[in-house]
């Protein structure tokens, strides 16, 4: 279910690293109070012609039935804009859409990868385990380029979720990318017998990355895709992702964004 509606800015946060958060309130209760981690909503500010479609962000957290958040970062014009957006400017969202992950599962771990942007999904994920009781059921890898990349740290400290932080330059954590923690989490899995899976979201590369371990091992993985939009629901045909099965390609928008790394057709 997805809906259009106005909403407004109440809080825009600016953390490390050039992100911002952006808090958000309709004013009522919307359908973005059913989001599940890994949905997204099309995000646009009254910019005119210059700026006609709208930006995909992920929901990181869902504060109650008429407020939800997203986490961003400057990378070009409309993600600057929304930067030096202020409390009360308007928006229009809309969502949630597309296909979220599965449900937390206590019998399974679920190791949340995470690179840069791709934080708040998994985020929002590791939040619902923590309500839910399960926080001992995830944990989190979370990589960036430096300590400044890693933001929203402190409330995976306050869910007790377990977290293995890396940072490419080694100002926070293990210096490297996720993958290097993440081949020993699941060597210690494999010699244990323990049942684990693995959830990530960040850049293409490192998808790509994530998704050859979990193949070659036998891993069950989900990946959340990170791929241009500019409709959300199926009709600009922009954000096709090649996939096995009868049909060559699917729609992110619709189909993902968070495809079984079994099902993506990457050479």
């Amino acid at each position: 279910m997805h809906a259009q509606f106005p909403v407004q800015v109440s809080a825009n946060e600016a953390l490390t690293g050039g992100y911002f958060r952006l808090t958000l309130d309709a004013g009522k209760p919307v359908a973005t109070e059913h989001t599940r981690p890994g949905q997204f909503v099309m995000l646009r500010g009254p910019w005119g012609r210059d700026l006609l479609n709208g930006r995909a962000f992920s929901v990181l957290e869902v504060l109650d039935a008429g407020r939800f958040s997203v986490l961003a970062k400057v990378f070009g014009r409309g993600t600057g804009l929304m930067q030096a957006m202020e409390p009360g400017d308007e928006m229009s969202c809309l969502g949630p859409l597309g296909n979220g992950f599965p449900a937390v599962d206590a019998a399974v771990t679920s190791l949340l990868v995470a690179g840069g942007v791709g934080l708040p999904p998994l985020h929002l994920y590791a939040r619902v385990a923590a309500r839910e009781g399960a926080a001992e059921a995830v944990e989190m890898i979370y990589g960036g380029r430096t300590r400044d990349d890693l933001v929203l740290t402190e409330d995976l400290e306050a869910w007790k979720v377990p977290r293995v932080m890396t940072t490419e330059d080694g100002s926070r954590g293990v210096e490297g990318r996720v993958t290097a923690p993440l081949v020993e989490r699941l060597d210690r899995a494999a010699a244990r017998g323990e049942s684990v899976r693995i959830l990530s979201c960040g850049p293409t590369p490192m998808l790509r990355a994530v998704r050859t371990l979990a193949l070659e091992r036998g891993v069950e993985a989900f990946l959340c895709l990170e791929e241009q939009m500019a409709c959300g629901y199926g009709v600009c045909l922009g954000c096709a992702v090649p996939v096995h099965g009868a049909r060559p390609y699917a729609y992110c928008c619709t189909e993902g964004p968070v495809f079984s790394a079994r099902e993506v057709r990457w050479a």
